[in-house]
């Protein structure tokens, strides 16, 4: 048992939650290097909003980004100002206990798509209509997908648009701990996996599958699996190049971060990251191996992996920073932090080779979530603060 970073009703409530897998094939190693050129780096409390959980942005040139409440808020927040609108109220809708809530958001044009869980509990995709000015319509809301979900932990919760512009869902194991019904690495399952769509509503179906999903043509399957063997991605994103980045929760002993590289097809064109890949839950938790009555052959290792104890106990990515980021020291890092910890932490890359390990920021509380948007880069916190983090 271990505190969850996502009790928010109860801070001190004690539950099971846990993280991601790998093998030992294809290996990436973690050299755990503490090297002496860190960026300066430090905090500003941007903006003070009751349990923010994300910072998203829908494009560079609004002169607005958004941020998440857990209870079913959507706060527009202008840039540079403490000033921010209540844009979409669905707390009638969700609940807050365990790890429930409104929990992701995206955009595809000018529409927003949310993760949240419903008064039963289970995982809801919904889309919404936005104005030009960023308010939503909240009578468009449309329901592309929901999920049963049979335990009250271990939702997953982001949605992300990749560089495909499709939807990627990344779906806890179901909860409980340990995945007790050997869900992650089901493939007749959704829980566990990576899922990939296009939410464009297709005649009477609320949305499609794309054709080059790994699994489309597998009898049994389900089509809209794009990775398997997770356990809470929590967090997740793709970099500039199209790599997919993962910080799944762990279990009793490891958190880990995974990158599933982008590979290219015979026109050149890039296939984003994660495309039929095994993140290796339960098999194996961080570089151990762990239930053995489940195989993961050629699963994805962790590049980076961190015991439970000081470094923390409950990860909260993460993202890598773009090339071009304002934020230029830390420029091509992935950034990520820790529910029990309160650190900020910088993982130094070489390509997709990782070259050192480095505590950056202090005292941010109970962290849930690292963003970038074009112009900063955000820790949200369960202190009910949004830190800014700068660096030179």
């Amino acid at each position: 048992m271990r505190y969850s970073r996502l009790a928010l009703s109860s801070v001190t409530a004690l539950l099971v939650i846990s993280g991601l897998s790998v093998s030992a094939a294809n290996a990436v190693s973690d050299p755990m290097v503490f090297t002496t050129n860190a960026p300066q780096t430090r905090k500003r409390a941007a903006l003070e909003v009751k349990d923010p959980v994300s910072v998203v942005e829908r494009r560079a040139s609004d002169a607005f980004i958004y941020v998440l409440q857990r209870q079913g808020q959507v706060l527009r927040w202008t840039k540079g100002t403490k000033k921010s609108t209540r844009v979409l109220d669905i707390s009638s809708l969700t609940s807050t206990d365990s790890e429930r809530g409104l929990l992701g958001l995206t955009f595809i044009g000018d529409k927003a798509y949310i993760n949240h869980t419903n008064k039963d509990g289970d995982t809801v995709i919904a889309e919404y209509t936005v104005r030009a000015d960023g308010r939503f319509i909240a009578s468009s809301r449309r329901v592309v997908m929901t999920i049963d979900q049979p335990y009250s932990n271990h939702n997953g919760g982001d949605v992300v648009t990749g560089p495909d512009g499709m939807l990627y869902i990344g779906m806890g194991d179901g909860g409980s701990g340990d995945d007790p019904e050997r869900r992650a690495l089901n493939t007749k399952e959704l829980l566990g996996k990576m899922l990939r769509i296009d939410p464009r509503a297709s005649g009477a179906r609320p949305y499609s599958v794309p054709k080059d999903n790994p699994l489309v043509a597998t009898k049994g399957a389900k089509p809209e699996i794009w990775s398997l063997g997770l356990r809470n991605p929590w967090r997740y994103s793709f970099d500039d190049d199209g790599n997919l980045w993962v910080a799944d929760v762990g279990q009793n002993k490891w958190e880990e971060v995974s990158v599933a590289p982008a590979r290219r097809d015979s026109s050149g064109s890039v296939i984003p990251g994660g495309r039929g890949a095994n993140f290796g839950w339960p098999a194996y938790e961080g570089p151990d191996r762990y239930k053995t009555d489940q195989q993961a052959r050629n699963a994805l290792r962790p590049i980076h992996s961190y015991e439970h104890g000081d470094a923390g106990c409950s990860i909260s990515g993460g993202v890598r920073v773009s090339r071009d980021h304002p934020q230029a020291a830390l420029q091509k890092w992935f950034l990520y932090t820790d529910y029990c910890s309160g650190t900020l932490v910088g993982l130094e890359l070489n390509g997709l080779k990782l070259v050192g390990v480095h505590d950056l920021v202090d005292g941010l509380g109970n962290a849930v979530s690292v963003d970038q948007t074009s112009t900063g880069i955000y820790v949200s916190s369960l202190d009910d603060k949004v830190y800014e983090i700068l660096a030179s």
